[in-house]
């Protein structure tokens, strides 16, 4: 399930808004209508998280 970043145009907004907790003006969720909600009728800017699986962990070698 994708992973959002949602960033209010306050960015010491510290409150609740549709039932999502900010601390300073960002919250984590992973609702895609809610994530739509807030970006839509509030102007937050939204973010997708991308989530690291094991193969982007291993270090990467050079071809030579």
């Amino acid at each position: 399930m994708a992973k959002y970043r949602i960033n209010t145009p306050n960015a010491i907004y510290n409150g609740v808004t549709e039932g999502v907790l900010f601390q300073n003006g960002e919250a984590i969720i992973e609702d895609e209508r809610l994530k739509n909600l807030l970006a839509k009728d509030y102007g937050y800017t939204v973010e997708e998280i991308k989530e690291e699986t094991v193969e982007d962990k291993k270090p990467k070698t050079p071809i030579k």
